[in-house]
């Protein structure tokens, strides 16, 4: 590429990039691409002709239902894991539950007692169990 060819591609993008600058985006078309609960607010610093400002998006975090277990699982199973990574999981037979949580104890070194791995996997069957033969899948851990 030449020097002069350089130039005016450099050129060009600048041109570019300061036609872009300075605009406000457009919110009406913020619920076209999901957005639909965010709304847009200035600044508190901000004076009424800046371009500043914040979308404030909601936070939906997930609820555990109280029962037995809850504070043993939420003590030792969040401090690794997202609420919403668990509330992501298939529902799994207790037998499946207690080998996750067995191989979170064993192979990833959790800080839980084998008392508290039956309590963390009764309450994880309670708030996400499927009935089944109450066997394990093939290749699960402590098969």
């Amino acid at each position: 590429m030449t020097p002069k060819t350089k130039s005016l591609v450099l050129s060009v993008g600048l041109a570019v990039l300061a036609a872009g600058c300075g605009h406000a985006p457009n919110v009406s078309q913020q619920a076209e691409h999901g957005v639909v609960d965010a709304k847009m607010e200035s600044m508190v610093d901000s004076n009424a002709d800046s371009p500043v400002h914040t979308i404030v998006m909601l936070h939906d975090e997930p609820v555990f239902p109280p029962g037995p277990g809850r504070d043993e699982f939420v003590t030792a199973c969040v401090v690794c894991h997202s609420p919403r990574y668990i509330t992501m999981q298939p529902q799994f037979s207790k037998a499946t539950w207690l080998s996750e949580v067995k191989k979170m104890k064993d192979v990833y070194g959790a800080h839980i007692s084998d008392e508290q791995t039956l309590t963390i996997t009764d309450y994880l069957f309670s708030i996400n169990g499927k009935a089944g033969t109450g066997k394990a899948p093939k290749g699960t851990y402590g098969e």
